[in-house]
């Protein structure tokens, strides 16, 4: 069996890229001035970089109107994710983020039953209520539930992100997955820089603000995560992927303890990790 063409072998590859991305991306934006200047440099390179990929995967092309129609909704979907997303992870914890981003596992899987058909299992369910739940306690601090407007972007996000993967499971196949990712990260860039009114000048004053390396990291890894989580979707079933990719909020505070010794609110991250590797086995029962 070749072990490229296999669901479990994008998943490590996702939870891999994902620490990488995550971790890199906050410390190449410290200085960031403005998110959608950023938001466009990360997709064009993340673009690139997906390019160079293209041989990893193979080679197809399959065009009509319907196909063209289905791409455009998407890259609109991803222009509006990817400019929620980029400030959402600017004003939230590296690891607060990706312990939020999993709701998209919760839409995934609800899109997974109503859409893909899949079948309803009551294990499953509560999976998805016990990520939910995870996912609430991350909003208490300091005696109070903190829901901020970085935190609502980040929601609203989640649930669009979730309804272009639904979409992208079956329209990726008809490309290069390579070229198809290239295709939705540079088309948001085209949106966000006409409709944003950015300027090559405006790219140039924000790219100098970023950390170089750490910026070309971050596209790469971004590259690895939009590549793997789609082709883990192709060859493995909706539910059981989105739900392990809900492993990544644990890897990012086990990073950030031991690489940055971030013990801020390390309990409740631990418990809420806790609760969401709880929801993650029970929906792969």
């Amino acid at each position: 069996m070749n072990i490229i063409n296999t669901w479990q072998f994008w998943v490590i590859i996702y939870l891999l890229s994902a620490i990488m991305f995550s971790q890199s991306f906050k410390r190449s934006n410290r200085n960031m001035n403005d998110a959608g200047s950023l938001t466009i440099l990360l997709e064009v390179c993340t673009g690139i970089v997906s390019l160079i990929m293209m041989p990893i995967f193979v080679t197809k092309f399959n065009i009509d109107l319907k196909i063209i129609g289905t791409i455009l909704t998407v890259v609109c979907i991803y222009a509006i994710t990817d400019r929620l997303n980029i400030e959402a992870r600017y004003g939230l914890e590296t690891s607060t983020y990706s312990m939020l981003k999993r709701l998209s596992t919760v839409f995934m899987i609800i899109f997974g039953f109503i859409f893909l058909k899949e079948e309803v299992v009551l294990n499953k369910v509560l999976g998805a209520l016990i990520i939910i739940i995870g996912n609430i306690i991350l909003t208490y601090n300091k005696g109070k539930f903190e829901i901020n407007k970085y935190f609502i972007m980040a929601t609203f996000a989640q649930f669009l992100f979730a309804i272009a993967m639904i979409i992208n499971v079956g329209l990726a196949s008809n490309f290069n997955l390579a070229f198809y990712t290239y295709i939705t990260t540079t088309g948001p860039a085209i949106l966000i820089s006409l409709f944003g009114r950015h300027s090559f000048k405006d790219l140039n004053k924000e790219f100098k603000l970023c950390d170089k390396k750490f910026f070309i990291i971050a596209s790469i890894g971004w590259a690895l995560m939009l590549n793997s989580s789609i082709r883990a979707y192709q060859l493995g079933s909706v539910v059981v992927v989105a739900s392990l990719f809900s492993l990544t909020p644990i890897l990012n505070s086990l990073f950030e303890f031991v690489v940055y010794k971030n013990k801020d609110r390390i309990i409740q991250k631990i418990i809420v990790s806790i609760l969401l590797i709880i929801g993650v086995i029970l929906v792969n029962l």
